[in-house]
């Protein structure tokens, strides 16, 4: 049972026992058992399954974190997911707020994302806010690193997240329901509605996500001092405040449907609807009372996918076309002493980008695969700030469009047994700029077969266009910008092993070299500096080494232990020399990403048991380029338990959260306030359906 053990270990124990139940898909682990089965402590037989490494992953370097651990808790994110199983830095402006990601020293727009292949990053941006994304919804999530990522997609200086949801697997019905109250009136809903056929699949889930979140805090950046009848300073503290206008409220609507069509193909529809209200707290610098101004954040935004799925003995097509379109609207007002709000900004910003996508995959034999892709997309922004109007009376704003195309060809080839080698050819296009060809290399060796042990290394060029608020925002918007452009070396390896039936590991790790040019930073600029204006100024040195560790357990009857640590060190310098002996950034690491990152997870579970302790750490970002202010590390710790009870007709699942243990105080982003130790609890609700 350790073989089966150990793939539960990965994906996460504790919150599969809770929630897998209803998800749906039957997710088949390495050692051929049902995920879904173990779930339900069915007695099955233990089957061993032998096999080589897929030819598509020789010499990748990517994280993939299963499906049940991206179902630990409905309020759970995908950033604070990340943060609790890889190395990567979570960039958080406080609680439910715009949270954004760092991969290998790079910024958060050198960072691509997809879900179900399609690009969802805001063309205004470059970027994804992954506070708006519920690792509940998901069913994968992986992450390409550096030179990896070429072959997902471009423009990915610092890699790739590729998201997943997937229909349901098994004939029957599924249905299920959570709810989850915590601190500071926060509460959770999710249902999810699905069906399995022979021919037609359909999944419905809805979550509903609200809170007060007007939690305290200790506000380090002010401070309180008493004075004697003789002015003189007795005692001085620093004051606890509430984060006052943090309410929000979230909710998400994914629909999936899927069906056959003839003997090979597969037609499938995926519906993502978002519609967010947030209120943005003030930073903990600001004197004002929150009854003296409105600051939020309202987002509608529709994603649709709709793809169909041909697979013949030695080849594979898919065809796809996707729609994106999203209406943001920020306002800022303040009390102009009458008791009148006056507008400061209104924006308003609408976001369409259609994608059309063609794949096309073809074995020869069991030594070559090649790999052909193309790809359209036309995105189209209107933005405008309606309390800002230009000298004819209209809102400040732009209205641009840009159609780019990509196209891919890749050949695998499994030289020996043990040795495989990729080569991967890019080009891309925006608004008739042609990049340089984009070539990535990837290589694998297999050392030692009785402990998988295997040596991996990754070469490539790449390149990122600048975003359209980085060519046309008003005011400071440079349609002269160069895009970035950047090589990247990996090398690494990766084992695993089973001992005595009853100790699984696995271990990988590597070093990462990469070099960015002509890096886009907004710059303060005109006769008084009063706006900003990005510019190509900096050559940066990113590397580092990463390392991680997981292992599996079973030390007795019906007790399994799962640890998962992670560690990376990742200087990412500025490099450019700007001949200004006033420029004291050279040589320095850039701001908002921390040199040092690690986490960790241990999960103890018996029987109907599980407790989870999650751990990570990151050492102190700087908020300056010369390095002369920082803010300081922190660890946080978060403890959960829960337990499950099964009777004939349902399951009943309960559980409790623990949040920031040790009561950590801690910003991640200057002046943003982040909460203290809080609480939340869990009803999960399975009905019991036949199902086969």
């Amino acid at each position: 049972m350790c073989g089966i053990f150990m793939n539960s270990v990965a994906a996460g124990l504790l919150s599969a026992a809770m929630y897998g139940v209803f998800v749906g898909a039957e997710d088949t682990s390495k050692g051929g058992v049902s995920r879904l089965a173990q779930m339900r402590n069915d007695t099955i037989p233990e089957a061993v399954v032998h096999g080589g490494r897929p030819l598509v992953d020789a010499g990748i370097f990517k994280t993939g974190i299963d499906s049940s651990a991206l179902k630990e808790n409905i309020s759970t994110s995908v950033a604070e997911l990340l943060s609790y199983n890889t190395s990567v830095f979570i960039r958080q402006s406080g609680r439910a707020s715009l949270s954004t990601i760092s991969l290998r020293g790079t910024s958060p727009s050198h960072t691509k994302t997809l879900w179900n292949g399609m690009k969802i990053d805001s063309p205004m941006l470059g970027m994804t806010d992954f506070s708006m994304i519920p690792a509940f919804l998901m069913d994968s999530a992986t992450i390409f690193e550096g030179a990896s990522s070429v072959q997902e997609t471009s423009g990915g200086l610092g890699g790739a997240i590729l998201l997943e949801t997937r229909l349901p697997e098994n004939e029957g019905f599924g249905l299920g329901y959570i709810q989850g109250l915590g601190s500071w009136l926060t509460a959770d809903e999710f249902l999810k509605i699905s069906y399995g056929g022979k021919r037609f699949s359909t999944s419905t889930g809805v979550i509903l996500s609200t809170s007060r979140n007007n939690f305290r805090f200790i506000n380090m950046d002010k401070k309180e001092i008493a004075y004697d009848e003789n002015m003189q300073i007795v005692d001085s503290w620093h004051p606890v405040e509430r984060n006052e206008n943090g309410e929000y409220r979230d909710l998400h609507i994914m629909q999936e449907l899927g069906w056959k069509t003839g003997r090979r193909g597969r037609a499938r529809l995926s519906a993502w609807y978002l519609d967010s209200w947030r209120e943005l707290p003030p930073m903990t610098v600001n004197y004002g009372s929150p009854e003296d101004y409105i600051n939020e954040q309202r987002e509608k935004t529709l994603r649709a996918v709709l793809s169909w799925t041909g697979n013949w003995d030695a080849c594979h097509l898919r065809i796809q076309a996707g729609w994106a379109g999203t209406y943001l609207a920020y306002d800022y007002a303040v009390d102009n002493g009458t008791g009148r709000m006056d507008s400061m900004t209104a924006s308003r910003s609408r976001t369409g980008s259609l994608q059309m996508k063609a794949e096309m995959s073809r074995y020869f034999g069991d030594r070559w695969l090649l790999t052909a892709m193309a790809e359209g997309r036309r995105e189209h922004i209107r933005s405008a700030d309606e309390s800002a109007l230009t000298a004819d009376g209209t809102p400040q704003g732009y209205d641009a469009a840009r159609t780019g195309i990509s196209v891919a060809a890749s050949v695998k080839w499994k030289a020996t047994d043990s040795f495989s080698l990729s080569l991967t050819l890019r080009e891309d296009m925006e608004d008739k700029v042609f990049s340089p060809p984009v070539p990535a290399f990837n290589a694998e060796y297999l050392v030692w077969s009785n402990w998988d042990f295997r040596i991996k290394a990754a070469a490539s060029l790449n390149h990122r266009f600048p975003t359209l608020n980085d060519l046309y925002f008003q005011p400071g918007g440079n349609p002269d910008l160069r895009p970035e452009s950047g090589i990247s070396y990996d090398i690494g390896y990766s084992l695993s092993r089973t001992f005595l039936n009853c100790l699984d590991i696995f271990a990988e790790g590597g070093w990462s070299d990469s070099y960015i040019k002509d890096w886009i930073a907004w710059m303060p600029e005109g006769a008084k500096k009063n706006f900003w204006t990005p510019v190509n100024v900096m050559t940066v040195h990113a590397y580092g080494i990463g390392q991680s560790l997981k292992a599996g357990w079973t030390f007795a009857k019906d007790w399994e232990l799962g640890l998962n640590g992670n560690f990376r060190w990742s200087p990412s310098i500025d490099s450019s020399r700007s001949g200004n002996s006033a420029d004291k950034s050279f040589g320095k690491q850039l701001p908002y990403i921390p040199e040092f990152a690690a986490s960790f997870t241990a999960r103890l579970s018996f029987r109907e048991w599980s407790v989870l302790w999650k751990w990570c750490w990151y050492s102190r970002r700087f908020t300056a380029s010369d390095n002369s202010e920082s803010v300081p590390p922190y660890i946080m710790n978060d403890l959960s338990l829960d337990r499950r009870i099964k009777f004939r007709k349902l399951d009943l699942a309960v559980g409790a959260e623990i949040r920031n243990l040790f009561d950590e105080r801690y910003v991640s982003v200057i002046s943003r306030p982040m909460p203290g130790i809080n609480f939340e609890i869990f009803l999960s609700v399975t009905p019991h359906f036949s199902r086969k």
